[in-house]
């Protein structure tokens, strides 16, 4: 890499010490700053005790899982990216250093080392995480950073690849290269999903390394596992560090002999990908790529003016996020049999606790609401509706996706242990009432608190605001579930009925939901679109 590209890393570097600092200067800024890092402490801290005073977990299990979950990142990747594969940089950098008489190779140079920093502090975060996994915090850190690095430098070779071959002879062999790497994987794991066992994931993690497509495939990614779980420095540790740093070596070499004339699509994608985190920033749809004019959907009635909003944005939908839409799709079909592939013991819960990571978790992508329109605002205060009307055709969207995510999941897990548990039933007819309270509190808090969504790592001041938001719905989720829970306490306890009970908790249920619906056409109208947007 030349002299300019290094001291211009030197002055970025700077640049991002300053705005994770410039919140200390207020009193709110500097609160949400602590908060934030103590909410990260509080996080880490019970794995890092746990690592340090408690025996190491198995490390066969770590050596079996990991190389199988990071050739899933990587096909997953290659899934996501479509047929628009580019390597990205910020607006000022494609008009000021595309331009510059720097070669390609020392573009990807620079590409390269500015992730390195972001790359340090994640795996001190995944370090810290999964400490009791690992063989010590040393080594933790090292296999950490070297997987990222790969995954990098995958993505990049990916992208490199796709500008060598074209876009339509790309898309193409993507599409055969997956279908018969999915098939090869599929064939081995298939009877072991089906029959279920005792490993769960671990078992079909082993059974595909077993298969003979699996050992050759995975051979490459085992460095980074067993690096991982090492106990000594040599020579496990620096045999295991050896063998992946080649591998990265190996890939590096790939992307800078490649050389592909990248420059073109990467300034285009860089332009849409700037456009994409400045919609938003403005309250846009999270995760929404590319938006098509095809796909649509048949007109709904009227509703009250709710037919047409929910229209617009299920079309939204259709048309900006069917990437999204896929893999939360592929997620909670593949969800149930996997989870349950272990055993049939005590499936509610396990399924529970998984509902509710994904909830938590999609409930921000699904932004087709208020907190996605908020550019819009002025244009919704205009319709001749009523307000819960709007409120109820914003909230309906996302609220019908995350139960279309429910229902598929508790599906897969009905079909994989073939039972029916009275829990897992009253999970599905609960769903709708469930979401919809849950998407409308997040509707109500933003419209009572609208701020923009922080795009950038290390925005502590962001993550801040986040978490106490976080504990606010937690808070009203517990008041609402608690009531549902009571009144179906008391009328299993009168009748002596499951079904009874599940009835009177979804009514419970419902009315706190459409309450909250309500509450948040309220919210709207009492929004001000002269004061309340956010800077």
């Amino acid at each position: 890499m030349s002299h300019p590209l290094i001291f211009l890393l030197a002055l970025q570097g700077k640049a991002l010490g300053r705005r994770l600092t410039r919140g200390l200067r207020t009193v709110k800024g500097a609160f949400l700053i602590i908060f934030g890092v103590a909410m990260i402490v509080l996080w880490l801290l019970p794995s890092v005790m746990s690592g340090n005073g408690q025996p190491p977990a198995n490390p066969e299990t770590i050596r079996t899982v990991a190389p199988v979950a990071l050739l899933g990142i990587c096909l997953m990747n290659v899934i996501a990216s479509g047929g628009e594969r580019a390597i990205t940089f910020s607006p000022a950098e494609v008009d000021f250093l595309f331009p510059a008489p720097f070669t390609r190779r020392q573009l990807l140079a620079f590409k390269i080392g500015k992730s390195l920093a972001g790359i340090t502090f994640s795996s001190l975060l995944m370090s810290a995480a999964f400490l009791r996994h690992a063989g010590g915090w040393g080594q933790a850190v090292l296999a950490a950073f070297l997987t990222l690095i790969f995954m990098q430098l995958f993505s990049m070779a990916v992208a490199l690849l796709a500008q060598s071959a074209g876009e339509r002879a790309y898309t193409w062999g993507r599409k055969i290269v997956l279908g018969v790497v999915a098939l090869a994987i599929a064939i081995p794991i298939l009877p072991s999903l089906l029959r279920g066992g005792q490993g769960g994931i671990v078992e079909v993690a082993a059974t595909l390394r077993q298969s003979a497509i699996g050992s050759v495939v995975l051979a490459p990614l085992e460095a980074f596992g067993r690096l991982f779980t090492a106990t000594k420095w040599f020579p496990e540790v620096a045999m295991y560090a050896g063998i992946a740093l080649a591998i990265n070596a190996a890939l590096l070499w790939i992307v800078l002999r490649l050389d592909a004339d990248y420059l073109e699509a990467s300034a285009a994608k860089s332009t849409a990908l700037h456009e994409r985190i400045q919609r938003l920033k403005q309250g846009g749809l999270m995760g929404a790529g590319k938006v098509t004019a095809r796909g649509s959907l048949p007109l709904l009635p009227y509703w009250r003016g709710a037919g047409p909003i929910i229209w617009r944005q299920m079309t939204s939908v259709l048309r900006s996020s069917r990437g999204m839409l896929l893999m939360l799709a592929i997620g909670a079909i593949a969800a149930g049999p996997l989870l349950m592939s272990a055993s049939q013991e005590n499936p509610t819960s396990k399924t529970i606790g998984l509902l509710a990571w994904i909830t938590i978790m999609a409930v921000g992508w699904l932004r087709f609401d208020f907190r996605g329109d908020l550019q819009r605002m002025d244009h919704l205060k205009s319709l001749p509706t009523a307000r819960w009307a709007v409120a109820a055709g914003q909230i309906a969207t996302p609220t019908l996706i995350l139960s279309l995510v429910h229902i598929l999941i508790l599906a897969g897990v009905m079909i994989a242990t073939k039972q029916a548990p009275v829990g897992l039933v009253m999970a599905v007819a609960l769903s709708l009432p469930f979401n919809a309270l849950l998407v409308g509190i997040e509707n109500v808090l933003f419209l009572y608190y609208p701020v923009r969504v922080a795009v950038g790592a290390g925005d502590f001041q962001g993550f801040g605001r986040q978490m106490l938001t976080l504990m606010a719905k937690l808070i009203l989720m517990l008041i609402a579930g608690g009531l549902a829970a009571l009144a179906g306490l008391l009328a299993h306890t009168l009748t002596d009925s499951w079904l009874a009970a599940g009835v009177a908790a979804g009514v419970v249920l419902s009315i706190i939901a459409a309450t909250v619906v309500l509450w948040a056409g309220a919210a709207f109208g009492r929004f001000d679109v002269a004061g309340d947007l956010p800077e």
